[in-house]
């Protein structure tokens, strides 16, 4: 629920979170900015010279986005005697039997998958429901000062076209993070990413380091996180 983002991004910013990762979408991202606000009104009370707001992170996928899924079943078919764990697990309460609504409220799941598995007569399913990548990227990447993309071998076409509509964006971005798990031909994967993300005309870019954690372009920084690689 929001409040439980809030409350959590208090907590990691006091705690000495350097960046802190959020969904795509607008009400997680004023919920994470009051938890920062908060968190920095508390470190100025105390005088804790240490402390250094995080930068607030916001996560994409290039392609299908488990982020934008939602929750989807018939209510009418539901058993009367059911006693309803999907309502009572679903941490956004976006799942209500009342006399009002019964159903999914779309406007509250985030697709968090908690209720599908929950469901004793595995009526509950989750579907994709994308919104336009531009539309998506002018709601929210002017509000946060990172952004983590989650890619996959094999999704050059769908990572471009993301990259080429994040654009108007992408300079005011302190960090970017290249999530991307591991499989067969990763490294050669990876190197095609950096050269879509390379600035051409960028004589200050830098290649992969010899750990192959880093880049460092003309206009931002760019984090290779390879999941799942040792």
């Amino acid at each position: 629920a929001l409040p439980d983002i809030r409350n959590l991004t208090l907590a990691y910013a006091l705690a000495g979170a350097d960046c802190i990762d959020v969904a795509a979408d607008p009400a997680v991202i004023a919920a994470a900015k009051s938890g920062l606000d908060a968190a920095e009104k508390i470190a100025q009370a105390a005088q804790r010279s240490d402390y250094n707001r995080p930068w607030l992170m916001i996560s994409m996928s290039a392609g299908e986005d488990p982020h934008f899924r939602k929750a989807e079943f018939d209510p009418a078919i539901c058993p009367p005697d059911c006693p309803r764990p999907c309502e009572t697990i679903c941490p956004a309460e976006a799942i209500e039997f009342s006399t009002d609504f019964m159903g999914v409220r779309r406007d509250r799941c985030y697709g968090c998958g908690r209720c599908l598995p929950v469901c004793p007569w595995g009526l509950i399913a989750a579907h994709s429901h994308p919104t336009p990548l531009d539309a998506v990227a002018q709601q929210v990447l002017s509000q946060v000062d990172a952004l983590e993309i989650h890619t996959h071998v094999g999704g050059y076409a769908a990572f471009k076209d993301l990259w080429q509509t994040l654009q108007p964006w992408i300079d005011d971005l302190h960090i970017i993070s290249i999530s991307c798990p591991d499989d067969e031909g990763l490294i050669d994967y990876l190197k095609d990413l950096q050269r879509i993300i390379k600035a051409p005309e960028s004589s200050a870019s830098k290649d992969l380091d010899a750990s192959g954690i880093a880049v460092e372009t003309k206009l931002h920084n760019v984090i290779w996180q390879t999941d799942g690689r040792p």
